[in-house]
């Protein structure tokens, strides 16, 4: 069972509020915190350290810091992808799939595809909070379902269903699929 779709605009499910007096900044550096921590988890993790999504140990939960109100898109420098992601508000990658078309924006993911990796569902733009990525970079795809996907430089935005936790990064490089850095492009380093 995966985690629901994400979407990027009003009617999405606020995440929890910024406690009062809590600068607009922090919960940026907050989620840039948290993902270098996961990086720092997924190597002892690996070793056993904590258990496996299987059952075969315990597993540490983590308690979810802070998150900006409604949904948004930002940008956090991630150790393991060596640069700038996008993640939305919940701390979740951004992905970019390559059979898409940018020039003009055209999705290549529907049917079982887009229930593997839920493209972002695009809101009222000028309501998304954004921070590190150029405003005018963002618009709208209206999908064959007729649903307005959210693109960054004419790429359509996605999710992925088997992202467990935020800063998840194991669908980069699977098939096509790649982080998105803040202009558009494929983030970081190649996987592998």
């Amino acid at each position: 069972m995966g985690r629901p779709a994400r979407v990027a605009g009003p009617g999405a499910a606020a995440p929890p509020a910024m406690p009062a007096g809590m600068p607009a900044a922090m919960p940026a550096a907050m989620l840039a915190v948290m993902l270098a921590a996961m990086a720092g988890c997924a190597a002892g993790c690996a070793a056993g350290g904590t258990g496996d999504a299987a059952g075969a140990g315990p597993t540490t939960v983590l308690s979810r810091p802070a998150a900006p109100p409604g949904p948004g898109l930002f940008v956090v420098n991630s150790q393991p992808l060596g640069g700038p992601i996008v993640i939305d508000g919940q701390g979740y990658l951004m992905y970019r799939y390559d059979r898409d078309g940018a020039a003009p924006p055209r999705s290549a993911c529907t049917g079982a595809c887009a229930a593997e990796w839920p493209p972002v569902r695009a809101g009222d733009l000028a309501r998304l909070r954004v921070a590190g990525i150029d405003r005018g970079k963002l618009g709208v795809l209206r999908r064959p379902d007729g649903i307005g996907q959210l693109t960054l430089a004419g790429h359509p935005l996605y999710g992925r269903r088997a992202d467990r936790l935020p800063g998840d990064t194991s669908g980069h490089g699977r098939d096509g699929w790649f982080a998105v850095s803040p202009a558009g492009a494929r983030a970081g380093r190649p996987p592998g």
